[in-house]
C-alpha cells in the first residue's frame, strides 16, 4: 500500500517537481489559455486569480492577453520561477505565497481558475471545502470559477499501476500508483533515478462529478457548464479530464 504524509503538499513541490513540471505540456498551454478565456468570457483588463498557480505557465499567457492576473501558490520554488518568467516576458503579474484555504481577498476577482488537479490535496474533505469557500469569497458577485481535475471514473477504467518517462535533466521518473477505493484517493510514489534516487509521494482525493458539484454549491458556487477537457470534449465516463465552470451565487 502506498502511503504519503498527510501534509505531503508542503514539501512535494520543490526543485525536483519543478524539473518535472517544466518539461510537461508547455506546448499545449496556448490552446488551453484560449479555452480558459472563452469559457470564462474574459475581456482585457479583467482580474483573474490563479489558485495553485505553480510555475505560472497559464498565468503568464493570460497576462499577455491583457488580463490582470494574480497567482497564489504554496511553493516558493515555483513562484520564484514564475516571477522570473514574468520579468523576462515584460508582463506584470502579482504572485503571492499562501494557502488556498486562506485566500486573503474578498469580492475582488472577475474570475478564478484551479487547473491540472491542483485540488483534493488535504486529508479531510472539510479542508477542500474551505478552499472552495475561499475562492467564492475572493470572487466578485457573479464571478466565474473554472476547476480542472481528473475524472475518477476514467482513472479507474484505465488504471495503470506503473509508468515511466525521461526528464529534461537526464534522470528517469518511475511512477507507482494505486487507487484506494475506500478513501477515494489516488496515491503515487515518484522515484527520480539519476546519480542518486529520490522519492516524491502524493495523495489526491478523486472527487466524482456529483461530489465536486455538491461541494461547489455548498461553497456558494453554482455549476453552469462542464467539459471533458480543454479541447471542448463532452464530459463523459471516458474523458480523462473533468472541468466544471461555476458562478458565484449572489448573497
Amino acid at each position: 500500500m502506498i502511503e504519503a504524509d498527510p501534509r505531503w503538499y508542503e514539501s512535494f513541490f520543490d526543485d525536483d517537481w519543478l524539473v518535472i513540471a517544466l518539461g510537461h505540456d508547455d506546448q499545449r498551454t496556448p490552446e488551453q489559455v484560449d479555452a480558459i478565456v472563452e469559457r470564462l468570457g474574459l475581456e482585457p483588463g479583467a482580474r483573474v486569480l490563479d489558485v495553485a498557480c505553480g510555475h505560472g505557465r497559464h498565468a503568464l499567457r493570460l497576462a499577455q492577453r491583457g488580463l490582470r492576473v494574480t497567482g497564489i501558490d504554496a511553493s516558493e520554488s515555483s513562484l520564484a520561477h514564475a516571477r522570473l518568467a514574468a520579468a523576462d516576458a515584460g508582463v506584470e503579474i502579482e504572485y503571492v505565497q499562501g494557502d488556498m484555504r486562506e485566500l486573503p481577498w474578498a469580492d475582488e476577482f472577475d474570475a478564478a481558475i484551479n487547473l491540472y488537479t491542483a485540488f483534493g490535496y488535504f486529508a479531510e474533505e472539510s479542508e477542500d471545502e474551505r478552499a472552495l469557500q475561499a475562492v467564492a469569497r475572493a470572487l466578485r458577485p457573479d464571478g466565474s470559477f473554472l476547476i480542472d481535475t481528473f475524472n475518477p471514473t476514467a482513472l479507474v477504467k484505465g488504471f495503470r499501476p506503473q509508468g515511466w518517462r525521461d526528464l529534461a535533466d537526464g534522470r528517469v521518473l518511475l511512477e507507482s500508483r494505486e487507487y484506494d477505493v475506500r478513501t477515494g484517493r489516488s496515491n503515487a510514489v515518484w522515484t527520480l533515478v539519476g546519480d542518486d534516487r529520490r522519492e516524491l509521494r502524493h495523495s489526491v482525493r478523486a472527487y466524482t462529478y456529483p461530489e465536486l458539484a455538491a461541494m461547489l454549491l455548498r461553497a456558494g458556487l453554482e455549476p453552469v457548464a462542464d467539459w471533458g477537457g480543454f479541447d471542448g470534449a463532452e464530459f463523459s465516463i471516458d474523458t480523462w479530464r473533468m472541468q466544471i465552470l461555476a458562478r458565484r451565487v449572489p448573497s
